[in-house]
């Protein structure tokens, strides 16, 4: 079985909850605070979303939102094809 790791954070901020939300799923900004790979599609991630990035080498790095409870939660996993076990 692969090794896990959780991370969890909270961060306050005054803005409204819809607004939040927005940045952390609209390619749009999300481009402005991550890379995100030249095709990635314009539409809003929600659940299942991928975000593919290929290496030079082969490798891949995917980030999975597995969780999109909107305003509420956002679950993101995130894999390295090249991270050893």
């Amino acid at each position: 079985m692969a090794n896990e790791l959780t991370v969890k954070d909270e961060i306050l901020i005054e803005t409204p909850p819809s607004r939040v939300w927005e940045v952390l799923v609209n390619p749009t900004y999300v481009a402005q605070w991550d890379e995100l790979p030249e095709d990635y599609p314009s539409d809003n991630m929600t659940a299942g979303s991928k975000v593919v990035w290929e290496h030079p080498n082969g490798d891949q790095t995917i980030t999975t939102v597995i969780k999109a409870e909107e305003n509420t939660e956002l679950v993101i996993a995130l894999y390295g094809s090249n991270w050893k076990n």
